[in-house]
C-alpha cells in the first residue's frame, strides 16, 4: 500500500491523505463500541478519560457549559483490546513505517468526536502538547470512522507549516483548554480542507498546523486518532512517556 511518492508529499506538505484504507465492515465493531460509550459513558473501560463539549468553556455558568455531549476520549488503545487490535493492523503500520521509519510505538491515542452542532477545534500543532523529540519522529494518523465533510468539521491543514518548528502558544481566552499558536506575522498558506470517506486516514507531522470547523449537521463526525512515534523518541514531559499507549517494536 505504501508508495515512495506518499513520503515525498508528506515531507513537502506536512500531511498526507490516504483514502479508503479500511472498508465499512472493518469499522463496524469500533463504531459499535463508540456508540455504546456515547450512550452510556460507564461502558468505557477503566482508565479511559472522557471530556465533554461543555468542558472547553471558560464561563461555567453559560448555556454552552451545560452541553454534556461527549467530545473526546483518550487511552482506548491502552485499555481496550478491541482498539488495541485495530491499531496493530499491518496495513496501518506499513503506512506509518513508510513515513517515520521501521521501529514505532503508539505514543498517544484519542477519539475525537463532533456531536451534532459540535464546536470547532482551533488551529494548533500536536507537538505543542506532546513535545516529542526528535520533532520529526511524531506522526498523527487521523482515521475517519464516519465520512468527514466540510459541513460536519473535516480536517484542515496549513501546507508546509511543519517547517517552522514549534510555535510559542498563548491560552485561548474563551476556551482555555485550547491554545493559540503565536505565528508572529509569518506568511503561511491558507488551510486546505480535506474531506474524506469513512475508512480513510490522514497523516500529519507533529508540527503541522491544523484545525476543524463546527459540525453543522444533525449527525456525528467520529475519528480515531493515533499519535505514532519512533520507538526511541521521548517527550520532554516525562509523564507523557509514562503513559505511552502501545509499544509495538
Amino acid at each position: 500500500m505504501f508508495q515512495p511518492d506518499m513520503k515525498a508529499f508528506y515531507d513537502a506538505n506536512g500531511y498526507l491523505v490516504v483514502k479508503d484504507v479500511f472498508q465499512p465492515l472493518e469499522l463496524t465493531d469500533i463504531n459499535q463500541r463508540v456508540e455504546e460509550i456515547i450512550a452510556n459513558s460507564t461502558e468505557a473501560p477503566e482508565g479511559v478519560s472522557i471530556s465533554r463539549e461543555g468542558d472547553t468553556v471558560k464561563d461555567k455558568t453559560s448555556a454552552a457549559a451545560q452541553n454534556t455531549s461527549i467530545r473526546a476520549m483518550a487511552f482506548l488503545v491502552r485499555f481496550d483490546p478491541l482498539f488495541r487490535n485495530f491499531a496493530k493492523q499491518s496495513k496501518l503500520l506499513e503506512l506509518v513505517r513508510g513515513l517515520i521509519g521501521p521501529r514505532i510505538k503508539i505514543f498517544r491515542d484519542q477519539m475525537l468526536l463532533k456531536p451534532p452542532g459540535g464546536q470547532a477545534k482551533p488551529l494548533h500543532q500536536d507537538q505543542s502538547y506532546f513535545r516529542v523529540q526528535p520533532q520529526g519522529d511524531l506522526v498523527t494518523a487521523w482515521i475517519a470512522l464516519d465520512e468527514a465533510t466540510t459541513d460536519n468539521g473535516c480536517m484542515c491543514y496549513v501546507p508546509t507549516s511543519h517547517k517552522h518548528d514549534i510555535f510559542e502558544i498563548e491560552p485561548d481566552p474563551d476556551r482555555p483548554v485550547h491554545h493559540v499558536p503565536k505565528t508572529n506575522g509569518l506568511s503561511l498558506p491558507e488551510p486546505v480542507a480535506c474531506p474524506v470517506p469513512a475508512g480513510s486516514i490522514i497523516f500529519h507531522h507533529g508540527c503541522t498546523l491544523h484545525n476543524s470547523e463546527d459540525n453543522n449537521t444533525h449527525t456525528w463526525r467520529k475519528a480515531l486518532i493515533l499519535h505514532f512515534s519512533t520507538s526511541e523518541a521521548k517527550s520532554e514531559r516525562e509523564q507523557l512517556n509514562e503513559e505511552v499507549s502501545l509499544e509495538i517494536d
